[in-house]
C-alpha cells in the first residue's frame, strides 16, 4: 500500500459496520483540546481507511456516550489487571477496539473475538503476538471458547462493549449460559439498553446510518441473575448520567435542560458487571 492508498471497508456491513461509530468517536476525542483520553491508534486507522465517517458527524450524543463508556470499561479492566496482573482477558465483538494498547501490562493474555471479516480488517492495523491473539468467528459460534488458553483458576475477564443490544434476548442468554458452563469462574462486563431504547434504532443518531438494528434490551441488571445459578450482579454503571458533568460537550439547548433530560435517559444505557461462579 502506498502512502496515497487507503484500506477499503466495504466488507463491513450490518452489525460489523457499527465498529466505525466507536472508532470515529475515539478519533474525534483524541483531537479534542479537553480530551478524556488519547487514542492515536484510532487516528491512524481512520486516516488509513476509505469510509464515509462524515455520516456520523452530527451524532454528538453517540460521540459523548461512547467516550464515557470507553473510560468506564478501561477503569474496570485496569482495576481487574491491577488485582490480577497475569489474568486472561477476552474481548467479544472487539471491532477495532484499542484497549489492549492502553492497558497491556506485559503479562496479560488477551483475545480479540469477532466476525471473520472484522478480524481480517483488524489485521491490517494490529499485530498478533504470543499474548495477543485474534479469533475470527461469530461470538455465537462457541468454538471460540475452545481457543482460550487458561490455566486452572487463572482469573478471567470477559468484555463485550457495544454488542449486547444487537443480539436477541435468547442469544444474550445463550452466550451467558455458555460462559457459565464452560468458563466460570469469570467476570463478565457488558452494556445494555433498556427495552424502550432498544425499539428505537431508527431514531438513533448514528446506528440508524448503518444497516444494523437493535434486537433486545434489559431493564434491570438483576434480570440476568435469574438466567443461571452462580451469576451475581457486582455492579451496574449508569454511565449516561455523566453527560451532566460535561456541559461544554452538550448542545446549547441541553446545557440548560440537562437537569431534566439526564434523569430521563439515565436507565437507557448501562454497563453490567457480573461475577460468574462455578455451579
Amino acid at each position: 500500500m502506498t502512502s496515497t492508498q487507503r484500506e477499503s471497508a466495504d466488507q463491513l456491513t450490518g452489525v460489523a459496520e457499527t465498529l466505525m461509530i466507536t472508532l470515529y468517536a475515539r478519533y474525534l476525542e483524541t483531537q479534542c483540546s479537553d480530551s478524556f483520553f488519547q487514542d492515536p491508534k484510532a487516528v491512524e486507522i481512520v486516516d488509513r481507511t476509505d469510509y464515509n465517517f462524515n455520516k456520523y458527524a452530527k451524532g454528538w450524543a453517540s460521540q459523548l456516550g461512547v467516550v464515557i463508556r470507553v473510560q468506564e470499561y478501561d477503569r474496570i479492566a485496569q482495576q481487574f489487571l491491577e488485582n490480577h496482573p497475569n489474568a486472561v482477558v477476552v474481548n467479544l465483538g472487539c471491532g477495532l477496539c484499542t484497549r489492549f494498547t492502553r492497558l497491556d501490562n506485559g503479562s496479560v493474555r488477551w483475545y480479540e473475538v469477532d466476525f471473520p471479516e472484522v478480524i481480517e480488517f483488524r489485521r491490517k492495523f494490529f499485530q498478533e503476538s504470543d499474548r495477543y491473539r485474534f479469533i475470527p468467528t461469530s461470538i455465537l459460534d462457541f468454538s471460540w471458547i475452545d481457543q482460550i488458553q487458561r490455566s486452572a483458576d487463572q482469573p478471567l475477564l470477559i468484555l463485550m462493549e457495544g454488542v449486547s443490544p444487537y443480539l436477541s434476548e435468547a442469544e444474550n442468554r445463550s452466550l451467558v449460559l455458555q460462559i457459565c458452563d464452560r468458563l466460570a469462574p469469570a467476570e463478565l462486563v457488558f452494556d445494555v439498553l433498556n427495552c424502550k431504547s432498544a425499539k428505537r434504532t431508527a431514531r438513533h443518531d448514528t446506528v440508524s446510518k448503518t444497516g444494523a438494528e437493535f434486537k433486545s434490551g434489559i431493564d434491570s441488571g438483576r434480570e440476568v441473575e435469574t438466567w443461571a445459578d452462580g451469576i451475581t450482579l457486582q455492579g451496574e454503571v449508569y454511565y449516561l448520567t455523566q453527560f451532566a458533568n460535561h456541559p461544554k460537550r452538550l448542545p446549547f439547548w441541553m446545557r440548560y435542560l440537562s437537569f431534566i433530560m439526564v434523569p430521563l435517559f439515565k436507565n437507557s444505557g448501562r454497563i453490567l458487571h457480573l461475577q460468574i461462579e462455578k455451579n
